[in-house]
């Protein structure tokens, strides 16, 4: 029997591509989808928004690597106190928001703001979410209960071409657990 073509090409891209550079690619790719989005959004608007409760427009501007000028600085760090104690803060949120942010600074500032402004009850990792996804969409082909090590193929299949996409791993238990507690999913917005 033939190995699906689809099963060719993840081992030709696994043994041809890095995961380094798969990585690399997926952040390239997350920071061009951003910054479209962000395109003819300002950072004042995005913040006004975030205190409204929906911070997706100011990551895709932090993600875009808009430039923050001082008054949008002073904006984002105050709404950052407003749900972070400064305390609290890790040293590297202090020096971005105090000064010109880098690169790596925007990724950091990004992935901060919708830690701390996601709702409650709020997704957290989404790759996590897709790959549960399309496990099940995998899963449901099958008819039937599924066999124990059917589903645990299925979840690694899953993760690994999740994990492929967005250039990170993605932990199978994580997926099982997630699929384990189908409520949990069906709450999330998209």
């Amino acid at each position: 029997m033939r190995k699906p073509p689809s099963i060719d090409v993840l081992a030709l891209r696994r043994k041809e591509v890095t995961s380094a550079e798969l990585k690399e690619l997926g952040d390239a790719r997350r920071v061009y989808e951003a910054r479209l989005r962000s395109g003819w959004d300002s950072y004042n608007g995005a913040i006004e928004a975030a205190h409204g409760g929906d911070v997706s427009r100011l990551v895709d501007c932090l993600r875009g690597r808009k430039a923050l000028a001082d008054s949008d600085r002073k904006l984002l760090a105050s709404y950052v106190a407003r749900k972070l104690r400064r305390r609290f803060w890790p040293s590297w949120l202090a020096q971005a928001l105090g000064g010109a942010p880098t690169e790596k600074d925007f990724a950091r500032l990004a992935d901060e703001v919708e830690k701390v402004g996601r709702k409650p009850g709020g997704v957290l990792d989404e790759k996590v979410h897709r790959a549960a996804r399309l496990a099940e969409v995998l899963m449901s082909l099958v008819s039937g209960r599924v066999p124990d090590a059917v589903r645990t193929v299925v979840i690694e299949r899953g993760c690994e071409i999740e994990g492929d996409e967005a250039g990170v791993a993605i932990d199978p238990e994580r997926v099982r657990d997630l699929l384990n507690r189908p409520k949990a999913r069906r709450h999330r917005s998209n």
